[in-house]
């Protein structure tokens, strides 16, 4: 098995394992993705300044936020669906954060609800919330996270018209066919045995006050 040696090793390990619609999703963004090049653009264009010949030895790493401890000063921040990506994998990514001592961020379009992080942490945790029209899902959104002592909200606020996603059409993922994702997932036969089956459910459970029962993520996309 492949070693991963820097972050595009782990880009081209998730190319290899995942269904080609569901990278295609991780990897890409809206339109002609002008906007992620330029993000990238710029992170590079970041210079970190050379200091030798400094004392060390009494470096502190750690930071205070919303009233917390934290080691680091980073944190993992929410991501889409990230339990089609591994199973469970909110709640390997929520375990990594503790034992790592940063901070947690939820994503609202989880695989795993915030019920299930709660479960799993036994400890607080962020939420990142889309405003959305039907308010009466935002307010029990809320109340699930104030049960689950959610420390902090992150409101995605620059919503308010989603975009469209080029590569999600080509790929398949939407418009495309039940069948056409089925071949995809079968040529990944590790992800589809740890993940497609025993990384069930799938669901979108933090959403399924507005989406009733069918909030398996097969119904929308006939992934497995």
């Amino acid at each position: 098995m492949r070693r991963a040696a820097s972050v595009g090793d782990y880009r081209e390990l998730a190319r290899a394992r995942l269904p080609h619609f569901l990278f295609e999703y991780l990897d890409g963004g809206s339109y002609d993705e002008v906007t992620l090049a330029a993000n990238r653009d710029d992170l590079r264009a970041v210079k970190l300044r050379q200091r030798v010949l400094r004392d060390v030895s009494k470096l502190e790493l750690s930071t205070e936020l919303f009233g917390e401890k934290w080691s680091l000063p980073v944190g993992l921040g929410p991501v889409v669906l990230s339990g089609m990506y591994a199973r469970r994998g909110e709640v390997q990514a929520a375990r990594a954060a503790r034992n790592a001592g940063v901070p947690f961020a939820l994503s609202s379009l989880s695989v795993c609800s915030v019920q299930e992080i709660a479960r799993e942490l036994q400890s607080p945790f962020w939420l990142q919330l889309y405003i959305i029209k039907d308010r009466s899902f935002v307010a029990d959104l809320l109340a699930k996270a104030r049960e689950a002592k959610c420390s902090a909200l992150l409101l995605t606020v620059d919503l308010p018209v989603s975009g469209s996603r080029y590569r999600d059409h080509r790929s398949g993922l939407s418009g495309g066919t039940r069948l056409r994702r089925g071949l995809q997932g079968a040529v990944r036969p590790r992800w589809a045995w740890d993940v497609g089956l025993l990384g069930r459910p799938h669901s979108l459970g933090n959403l399924e006050p507005v989406l009733g029962s069918k909030t398996g993520l097969e119904d929308y996309f006939g992934w497995i």
